[in-house]
């Protein structure tokens, strides 16, 4: 059973209060969460000496998140990833949205929920976050409301994703969190890490790094993560087709030096890896500092840009549905 405790992070500039949880497990290790954007600011686990290190790229002020490019630990939605040509059909309704990316919209747009400051309650040792989603926000439809449930225990970080809409609309909710398991303010980059993803079949990009359908097999290609290796490069920024055989294992690392590993699970139907491909230079908690494959993020979600490619699974939820998916990071 995990210990909570709650406190002021920051005011913004509207005046609007936002308060940041920490959840303690049994062995000391914690996770930290704030009301904006339900972000991921401090993921502290034991490593081989039994020091807690915290594995999570972030800030440590609430104006450095306000200020982010970078997604750092944010939930992302509605649309998580991109959509070509920042539009969609749905229902025989043309629906467009904020190009954020190029001519397309990545994450679901500017102030989709990574810039929003979600309510919090503490219920049965989580705490729940909510936001609701007008009708048209960002140009989709449907009054969506989402629930994220997070409890952290045994350390494993567990997010329970609930929502719904009064419409049909598409949804893909995930985490951004970049993981560098030798800890944030180590200075190494990830590719020593060795990574496996439970995929036998990965998405090519386009030149504007939109998914493309069909999967193809990562057999002898450097997308093959189906055994750990090590990272070894940057440059990924490519969907994975989670293989359904029961295990819910999307994908694992590990760190040679602290001996943390990490596993990812979910129901999700994909995972987007990621090497932080873009973070240029960025001053992060405690003065470290971040630069490009710093971090890696493995990203549950739906595929990519599927309201516009029928090859993929349908990202499509009717109205009124009441749908339940999960993340879970355990570390071991």
């Amino acid at each position: 059973m995990s210990e909570i405790q709650k406190y002021l992070f920051g005011i913004t500039s509207d005046n609007k209060e936002v308060f940041n949880y920490v959840l303690t497990d049994a062995k000391g290790q914690s996770v930290t969460v704030s009301e904006y954007a339900c972000v991921i600011t401090s993921i502290k686990v034991l490593n081989k000496f039994n020091k807690l290190v915290d594995v999570c790229l972030g800030y440590d002020t609430l104006d450095e998140y306000l200020n982010d490019h970078c997604c750092f630990g944010a939930l992302v939605g509605r649309y998580a990833n991109r959509i070509r040509n920042a539009e969609f059909k749905l229902n025989g309704v043309t629906y467009k949205l904020e190009a954020n990316n190029g001519k397309n919209t990545l994450h679901g747009g500017v102030k989709s929920f990574r810039r929003q400051i979600f309510k919090s309650q503490v219920k049965d040792n989580k705490v729940i976050f909510t936001y609701e989603s007008p009708d048209l926000e960002l140009g989709f439809p449907g009054n969506f409301v989402i629930n994220n449930i997070i409890s952290f225990e045994d350390g494993a970080l567990r997010m329970q994703l609930e929502y719904q809409s009064d419409k049909d609309t598409p949804a893909s909710i995930t985490n951004h969190c970049y993981f560098n398991l030798d800890g944030h303010n180590s200075n190494q980059n990830i590719f020593a890490h060795e990574l496996k993803i439970n995929a036998n079949k990965y998405c090519e990009c386009d030149d504007e790094l939109i998914a493309l359908a069909p999967a193809l097999p990562v057999e002898d290609t450097k997308f093959d993560f189906r055994n750990f290796r090590a990272i070894a490069q940057g440059g990924y920024d490519h969907c994975y087709e989670i293989n359904q055989d029961g295990s819910h294992l999307a994908a694992a690392a590990q760190s040679k030096s602290t001996n943390i590993k990490l596993e990812v699970y979910s129901d999700m139907p994909a995972v987007q890896f990621y090497t932080g491909n873009t973070i240029g230079e960025v001053k992060g908690k405690g003065g470290a500092v971040y630069k490009n494959y710093s971090g890696f993020a493995l990203e549950c979600q739906q595929f990519p840009n599927a309201v516009n490619e029928p090859r993929f699974p349908s990202p499509i939820i009717k109205a009124n549905q009441k749908v339940s998916s999960f993340i879970e990071f355990k570390f071991c």
